[in-house]
């Protein structure tokens, strides 16, 4: 997962503010192209105004491993444990 998020809230409202009025759109719009679920031109540039003018971080989830999940029965015991994010019965 990826999204251009600011440690302040009142900043993230201006930049969207801000947003809005420069690329004449919709607060739902940015908020869609920050969170990276629009890919188009328009949203490409939006975030390269966030990260580059705005002060927006860029935040992944790509280089995080997953830790191992275990699998209990009805009284607590260990059944099975998933070491991959393949989910096998």
């Amino acid at each position: 997962m990826k999204k251009i998020d600011w440690e302040d809230s009142r900043k993230k409202t201006a930049a969207y503010e801000y947003l809005v009025k420069v690329f004449k759109t919709t607060k739902p719009s940015v908020s869609l192209a920050m969170s990276f679920k629009r890919n188009s031109l328009e949203a490409a540039r939006m975030r390269h105004v966030a990260i580059h003018e705005l002060g927006g971080r860029l935040l992944s989830d790509e280089n995080v491993t997953v830790s191992p999940v275990k699998i209990l029965d009805s009284h607590g015991n260990v059944k099975s444990v998933i070491t991959d994010d393949s989910i096998t019965l």
